[in-house]
C-alpha cells in the first residue's frame, strides 16, 4: 500500500485575496505604515472592502516601494473609532502566534499537534519567521488573549505578542527589516472558522476572561464617583487596571509587561508601564486597593 501524501496547501495568496477572505466588507480595520527611513508611521483606518480595493491597495504599493512597513489589524474595530486600542475591539477575527525564534521547529509543532486545528493561514514575513493565524467565531477578548499566550508559551512562539489589537504583517508585501529584502507569502492550509472549543487548552485561572473583559468597564466605575461628568484617560484606566491585577496576587511583572504591550503610543512603553505598575503598588501598600484611580503619571 501507498503512503498518503499530506495535502499540500494552496499557493501564496495576494494581499486583496487575504483580506477579502479574513473579513466581512464592512469591518473596520487600521492600517499601519512604519517607514524607519522617513521617521514616520502612518495609521488609516476604513472597511475591508475599501482596503482591499486598487486605489487602496496601489496607494499600499506606493509606500512599501518607498520602505514602508505595511501591517493590518488581525481583528474588527468598533464603527467610527478613530484609535486602535484593545478597547476599540469590536469582534475576533483571529487567533494568531508570531513565531520569531526557531521557526520551521515551532511550525511544526504548531502544525502538528493535535490539540490545535490547522491554522487557516502561514505567513512567512522573513526568513525562517512565520505568523500563524485562526479565523474564530464566538471568542471574546479575553479568551484569545488568554489563549494566545497559552500556545505561545508552549509552542515556543512569541509571549509578548498576543494583543487583541494587535497590527500583523500583510502578504503580497516586502519586508525591509533585513539587509536582503523578503517577500512576505502566506499559504492558506484551512477554509474552517474555528470556535473556542477546537483549542484544547486548560486555561490558567489567573487570567481571567472576565477580568478581561471587563476592565474598561471595572475602572469607568471605580472612577465615576471622582469624575462623573468626564471622561476617563487611557493613563487613568492603566492605573486602575495595574492596582486592580496586583491587588487580586497578580505578579507585578505580568502586569508591566501587560500594559506595556497595551500602550505602544507611549514614548517609552516599557518604562512608562514600569512606573505605573511601581506607583500602583506604592499606593496599595499606603492606602490599600480603594485608592484614587487617577494615574499620577497623567498629569
Amino acid at each position: 500500500m501507498s503512503s498518503v501524501k499530506a495535502e499540500k496547501p494552496k499557493v501564496s495568496v495576494t494581499a486583496w485575496d487575504f483580506i477579502k477572505d479574513n473579513y466581512d466588507p464592512d469591518d473596520r480595520l487600521a492600517v499601519v505604515i512604519k517607514n524607519p527611513h522617513e521617521n514616520r508611521v502612518t495609521q488609516r483606518m476604513d472597511t475591508a472592502k475599501a482596503i482591499a480595493s486598487p486605489d487602496f491597495q496601489k496607494w499600499l504599493r506606493d509606500h512599501n516601494h518607498r520602505g514602508g512597513e505595511i501591517y493590518l489589524t488581525t481583528n474588527t474595530l468598533m464603527p467610527k473609532s478613530s484609535t486602535r486600542t484593545r478597547q476599540n475591539v469590536l469582534t475576533i477575527r483571529h487567533v494568531y502566534l508570531d513565531i520569531d525564534a526557531e521557526g520551521p521547529a515551532v511550525l511544526q509543532r504548531v502544525m502538528t499537534d493535535p490539540r490545535v486545528p490547522k491554522p487557516n493561514y502561514v505567513v512567512n514575513t522573513s526568513p525562517e519567521k512565520f505568523q500563524t493565524q485562526w479565523k474564530v467565531q464566538d471568542f471574546s477578548i479575553g479568551q484569545a488573549e488568554t489563549l494566545q499566550r497559552v500556545m505561545a508559551a508552549q509552542f515556543g512562539a512569541d509571549r509578548a505578542v498576543v494583543d487583541a489589537a494587535r497590527v500583523l504583517r500583510v502578504p503580497g508585501f516586502t519586508n525591509h527589516k533585513y539587509r536582503e529584502q523578503h517577500l512576505i507569502t502566506a499559504q492558506r492550509h484551512s477554509t474552517e472558522v474555528y470556535n473556542p472549543e477546537r483549542f484544547r487548552f486548560p486555561l490558567p485561572e489567573f487570567v481571567s476572561d472576565d477580568f478581561n473583559l471587563s476592565r474598561t468597564a471595572t475602572t469607568k466605575a471605580d472612577s465615576s464617583e471622582a469624575k462623573p461628568n468626564k471622561e476617563i484617560s487611557q493613563s487613568e484606566r492603566d492605573w486602575a487596571y495595574a492596582k486592580q491585577r496586583l491587588s487580586m496576587g497578580a505578579d507585578p511583572e505580568e502586569v508591566v509587561q501587560a500594559i506595556t504591550e497595551y500602550r505602544p503610543d507611549k514614548w517609552n512603553p516599557a518604562d512608562y508601564a514600569r512606573r505605573t505598575v511601581e506607583k500602583a503598588k506604592a499606593e496599595l501598600q499606603s492606602t490599600g486597593p480603594a485608592g484614587e484611580a487617577r494615574n499620577p503619571l497623567d498629569r
